[in-house]
């Protein structure tokens, strides 16, 4: 009997401890899990004070050839250092790393420039000229391709002008309708949106005054406005607008003229030997 009661222990005990392994055989050392690190040191001791960085730590050389972040994290320290501690040393220490820094973006415009006059296709200069012949050259030719793109649609598409009788907006918006309108010849549908809502609700328009342009002939829509505009920004959203129906430009794309394609305003361009060829 007393076997068999020892026995039975045994087994209850191996049960036990099988449970156990099971339930844990996924923990410990062979399982990369270390045992919480105990932290070192008594609780009341005094935190060690913290380096401050020193300008004699370092030769000019090693300063001007520091990589970016570097320089950034060592002139931040200088300039603690001096608002901790302003003295005549600490402050001169902070002036001279800014003075390098000074030099450094100096040395960087220089190159630049010399780079911008030595690779003009890096640089915007021949698309956007500061003198003032060249600029009105540029203004002349942005109103030409407007004008010349508005005119040779307006039979394609057309404009829709929502407004309410009594949104004092609506009523500042209407002259600068008609203006457009006689100086276009394009066609514009004035809609109330109180006597129209259906139509309103199926365009979206929550706020008067808005324009939108249509496409004739299919379902093709863009918004030009939402609230009172001037005629210049009337004529410079409906060309931008039409140009996005017809395909000839892609969101990306948008603020582009076509006489401004292949310069460097075009997206779409790539500065020769830049990067590695496709395969």
């Amino acid at each position: 009997m007393r076997h068999l009661i020892a026995a039975l222990m045994f087994v209850s005990l191996a049960a036990s401890a099988g449970a156990g392994y099971y339930t844990d055989s996924g923990k410990g050392w062979w399982w990369y899990q270390k045992e919480p690190e105990k932290k070192q040191g008594k609780a009341n001791e005094p935190k060690k004070a913290k380096r401050v960085p020193a300008l004699s730590d370092y030769s000019y050389d090693e300063i001007w050839n520091m990589h970016p972040d570097d320089f950034e994290k060592f002139a931040e320290g200088l300039k603690r250092k001096a608002v901790q501690n302003p003295s005549e040393e600490n402050v001169k220490d902070y002036y001279e790393v800014q003075e390098i820094a000074r030099k450094k973006a100096l040395a960087f415009t220089n190159v630049a420039q010399y780079v911008w006059q030595k690779y003009p296709e890096l640089t915007t200069a021949k698309d956007y000229p500061i003198a003032t012949p060249g600029n009105l050259s540029r203004v002349n030719q942005i109103q030409e391709e407007k004008n010349r793109k508005l005119r040779d649609n307006r039979e394609e598409f057309a404009l829709v002008y929502f407004y309410k009788t009594d949104c004092g907006y609506c009523q500042q918006q209407q002259p600068i309708i008609d203006w457009f309108t006689n100086s276009s010849g394009w066609q514009v549908k004035r809609i109330n949106i109180d006597e129209s809502p259906g139509l309103a609700g199926k365009f979206g328009i929550e706020v008067t005054p808005s324009i939108i342009l249509i496409q004739k002939g299919n379902q093709n829509s863009f918004p030009v406005s939402s609230g009172l505009i001037t005629a210049e920004e009337i004529e410079d959203k409906t060309y931008r607008a039409v140009r996005l129906l017809k395909g000839e430009i892609t969101p990306e794309e948008f603020s582009l003229y076509d006489f401004q394609k292949g310069g460097g305003f075009d997206v779409r361009k790539r500065p020769s030997n830049t990067g590695r060829e496709p395969r």
